[in-house]
């Protein structure tokens, strides 16, 4: 995961982490332990926040949710289609 990406379009959305907490229906200390690796997101926290969050873009996801050896699988995936 990266924390800066999420960061980020967080405060695109004009959020606070507080307020992205409390709209996916966790603690603010859940959803920042989350962010800086302590625990882990499941999926259905992935989808809410990118519907909060207005994420639709599947790349953007990938980068901000997935590790980076799973990016960079996808890339070579996508070269050898």
């Amino acid at each position: 995961m990266d924390k800066n990406l999420l960061r980020s379009a967080i405060a695109r959305a004009g959020m606070t982490q507080g307020q992205l907490a409390a709209a996916i229906g966790v603690s603010p200390n859940t959803l920042s332990a989350k962010i800086f690796g302590y625990s882990f997101f499941d999926t259905n926290e992935i989808d809410k926040i990118c519907k909060v969050l207005l994420i639709q873009d599947e790349k953007e996801k990938a980068q901000i949710f997935l590790s980076e050896p799973s990016q960079k699988r996808d890339a070579e995936e996508e070269e050898t289609a």
